[in-house]
This record gives structure tokens, sequence and C-alpha cells, in this order.
């Protein structure tokens, strides 16, 4: 697997902890401004979702090489989507779009894209600072998490639905909301994951203070299932990327927005925008693509 060459300096300096995880190097043409923020993937490839781009691009997960690109084909929806959450459930590809709270599906065999029909609860009220960041599917017991970022009490908001489909139109069905206060609000989670064999969710969290990176803060925590059927949660930390974080910001973008996990390895994904420009082309930061080795 090729890594990133400051990847050895980044176990150098942090010894024991640091050799679980790695600094992947993406193609080149991701030093652009895709805003990559949803990741999601199979026993073979990663998704990554361009936030305002209309693509997903596909990667293989053992080499990081470009496998294609799947260009959304976005003509029978009234807007654009913006992107934040990417989950895949048999044959589709769920995304959340932050601007409008809603969530979508992208049929692989068709490439049709079509709203999620929710039952029993009312998201498009979730938008923007406030919108939907996250979503994660157990195939296992046919559930859906969907992440709400945070809310204006500084809470994350996890919302579980029982999902179907039918016809190629994805159904969910309101089950439960579980509230996680986080201290202010330069807290927030920015992705979910399913770790199905521990049942439980793996959630990212960031921590930003504006002009001052050595108080950011990233990690993973985790809300076991149990958990989730309470109306507050208290998760644990699984893990920090702080230091490692921290210690590269000059080599990449450092807002980690995706996040993955395939039974052995967590993947986590920064988006490289700055919010502002639309045009996919520019040049911006290194998006990297960080691989955490479980024990």
């Amino acid at each position: 697997m090729k890594s990133l060459t400051l990847c050895l300096l980044s176990l150098i300096h942090f010894g024991l902890h640091a050799q679980q995880i790695q600094f992947l190097d993406l193609p080149s043409f991701f030093d652009r401004e895709f805003e990559i923020s949803g990741l999601t993937g199979n026993d073979t490839n990663l998704y990554l979702a361009a936030e305002r781009c209309g693509k997903i691009f596909v990667i293989n997960k053992e080499n990081m090489t470009h496998v294609h690109t799947i260009d959304l084909n976005m003509d029978t929806l009234q807007d654009d989507l913006e992107i934040e959450g990417l989950s895949i459930y048999k044959d589709y590809l769920l995304m959340t779009d932050e601007s409008k709270g809603k969530l979508f599906s992208l049929n692989f065999k068709t490439n049709k894209i079509r709203e999620v029909k929710i039952n029993g609860k009312d998201i498009s009220s979730f938008q923007d600072d406030y919108g939907v960041e996250g979503i994660a599917v157990d195939e296992t017991s046919n559930i859906v998490y969907v992440l709400r970022e945070r809310n204006k009490d500084h809470q994350s908001e996890i919302y579980t639905f029982h999902i179907t489909d039918s016809r190629e139109v994805i159904n969910l069905k309101y089950k439960s909301k579980t509230l996680v206060q986080h201290k202010n609000s330069k807290w927030r989670y920015s992705g979910l994951a399913i770790d199905k064999d521990r049942r439980r969710l793996l959630c990212l969290k960031s921590f930003h203070f504006k002009d001052e990176p050595s108080l950011d803060k990233r990690e993973i925590e985790y809300i076991p299932y149990g958990s989730l059927s309470n109306t507050k949660s208290n998760p644990s930390q699984l893990l920090s990327l702080t230091d490692e974080i921290y210690f590269l910001r000059h080599s990449f973008a450092v807002n980690v927005e995706g996040i993955f996990y395939d039974g052995n390895s967590i993947f986590v994904v920064s988006d490289n925008g700055d919010g502002n420009s639309r045009d996919c082309d520019d040049k911006a930061s290194k998006t990297v693509m960080i691989r955490i080795l479980l024990d």
C-alpha cells in the first residue's frame, strides 16, 4: 500500500501509538477543491463524495488508485446536491444533502437518483451549519443512522430509522433520537460509521478554534447500539488523531469529515474546500486519506 512519505516522520515522532496510523497518498488530481465530505466503502473500494461537484470518486482500497468517477445525473432534481454523508445499502448509495435537509439514493444499476422517503420525522429544517452531516447503515438489522452535526444547544443528534426498499424507492421509518451533548459550539460530529461486529457507531468528532490550529482536536468516539435507545448518550473515546494531524498540518487539509470502517481498518478523509468556491478545478490543499489499523 502506498503511503505518504511524511507518514514516516509521524511514526518517528509519535512512537508506538502512531504505528497504527497511516497517511495514504491519493491520486494527484485530489489536489483540486473537491471538498471530499463523505466516505463509505465495501470489500474492494472506497467511495468519496465531492460535496458540491456532483461526483463520487471510487478508489481502490488497497493501493489508493482511481477506479472510476460516478457523475451524478441530477437532471430529475430541482437543485444540485451538497453531499455530506455516504453509505451503501444493497444496490444503493445513500447520500445526505446538507443544504436542503434531505436524503437521496443512487441506484448503482440504473444510475438513477431518487429522494428517500422518510416517515415519522421531518428533517427538512436541518440545513447548513445545523445540517445532516452523516449516514450509516447496518444491513444486518436494516437500521440506518442519520447524523445532524449539531443543534443550537451544542448537541449532535443521531436519528435511528428502519430501512426498506421497494420498486427502487428507499423508505425510512422513524424509531428514535439520541442527543450527544458537547461543551460548546466549537465541537461537532462530522461523520458516522458502523462497527457491526461490536454493535456500535463510530463518530468522527472535531473541535475547531479559528486561527489557533494548536487548539484544534480530531477524535473518534463510539456509542454502543444499546445506548442509542436513550434520550441522551455519553460516548466513549476510541482514539485521538489530534497530535498526528497537527504535526502534518502544513502537508494536507485537516478538516476531516468522512469516516468508514471495514471491519479491520478505519478510513478517514479530509475536506480541502474553503466553503466559498464552487469551481471544482481550483487548486487547493491536498486531500488526505488516513487509515487506522485497529487491534
